[in-house]
């Protein structure tokens, strides 16, 4: 689950080409895979979508190709599942795996590789509740001059590895802290950006919502990274992000992670 929710942040823009250029369109797979320990090996397989309709696709069925990853130098052959989803049952993934990716479309190899990383390590928060006071714009703007100390979330990171923090309400019924006026209220969970350092801070502000919180520090490889930094990687060029796949676009990349939780009560 903490896995869907990460991935729900991550947007591949690398679907189209570029308009004003008249370069051959190029039929290419965009890959997404996030391999993170105890799920099942999965992937899927989507075609790009060019800006023009004059365009020719290979003859590749999107939901019949034959798909083999080797893990540790084993090989296996995916189950496809329709949507261009693809899955092996048998191959949960483990800390510290590695993974080659291969198959051929439009009378190409495609491939690509990573590895789990390590769970982080020595995960910690410096308070396990805050307490806020609920704010009410309709008496004024909220006064910001009193907030509390933030948390401040820390863990090893002695090789420069890249971590992202995921904060996310776990209640059922969500108990706005401030009035959101005409505003569409604002999601259930928030992130931070990933970060090569060994901390991070999340601010009284940052809290849209009282109750228990989950948070979730990943372990990310820098390719995972890359895609929050490259602002040149967009639908409208088709420069593939710094990962490892050959032939292709997308993500195919292992993460790991760890959870601590936090209490926002009201004042």
């Amino acid at each position: 689950m903490r896995n869907k929710i990460i991935i729900s942040f991550l947007i591949l823009s690398i679907a189209g080409c570029k308009k004003e250029e008249n370069k051959e369109f190029t039929d290419s797979p965009i890959i997404e895979s996030y391999l993170s320990p105890g799920d099942y090996l999965n992937i899927k397989v989507t075609r790009q979508i060019p800006f023009s309709s004059d365009v020719s696709y290979s003859s590749d069925d999107i939901n019949h190709l034959t798909i083999n990853v080797t893990r540790n130098n084993v090989n296996y052959t995916l189950q496809a599942l329709g949507d261009g989803k693809y899955v092996d049952g048998s191959l949960i993934v483990a800390e510290n795996d590695l993974y080659d990716l291969s198959f051929s479309f439009n009378s190409k190899n495609v491939s690509a590789y990573t590895k789990v990383p390590a769970k982080p390590q020595n995960f910690t928060e410096s308070v396990t509740e805050i307490e806020l006071e609920k704010i009410d714009t309709a008496s004024g703007p909220p006064n910001f001059g009193s907030q509390l100390d933030p948390v401040n979330l820390t863990w090893d990171n002695t090789d420069g590895s890249y971590y992202l923090v995921l904060i996310e309400n776990i209640e059922t019924t969500l108990e706005p802290i401030r009035d959101f006026g005409g505003n569409a209220p604002p999601g259930n969970r928030f992130r931070k950006s990933p970060t090569n350092a060994s901390s991070t801070e999340i601010r009284s502000m940052e809290f849209q919502y009282f109750g228990s919180h989950r948070i979730v520090l990943y372990h990310v490889l820098p390719d995972y990274a890359s895609l929050y930094d490259d602002n040149s990687t967009s639908s409208q060029n088709l420069t593939n992000p710094s990962t490892s796949i050959v032939n292709g676009y997308g993500i195919f990349t292992g993460l790991n992670s760890d959870t601590l939780y936090l209490e926002v009560k009201k004042k």
